[in-house]
């Protein structure tokens, strides 16, 4: 399975502060399912131009995703515009049961 993670951003201007307004997480099965979800979500393919890596133990350094930025606004309570970035990065999930007992 593949976990799809989007940490959405927003500041008012460019030069300004930016903080985190939502977190979404998706877990798919398949690329095909990545690429339809991210079509759906976004209107097209995302460029990506902005990557994501992380460091492993074994002292790879692996991209996990990308940035994707636009201006954006909540049209249906006519608010003012904001600049948002989506973090959005991508791991296989392999899911195991859990014992619940091991909570008491």
């Amino acid at each position: 399975m593949i976990r799809i993670e989007i940490t959405e951003t927003g500041r008012n201007s460019l030069k300004g502060e930016s903080s985190t307004f939502n977190r979404e997480v998706k877990t798919v099965a398949t690329v095909e399912e990545v690429k339809a979800y991210l079509i759906d979500r976004y209107g097209k393919m995302p460029k990506g131009k902005n990557k994501i890596y992380i460091d492993t133990q074994d002292g790879e350094t692996i991209e996990t995703g990308f940035t994707y930025s636009f201006w954006n606004q909540d049209v249906s309570h006519n608010s003012p515009k904001w600049y948002q970035t989506d973090w959005i990065s991508f791991d296989i999930v392999n899911f195991e049961p859990f014992d619940i007992k091991q909570l008491y």
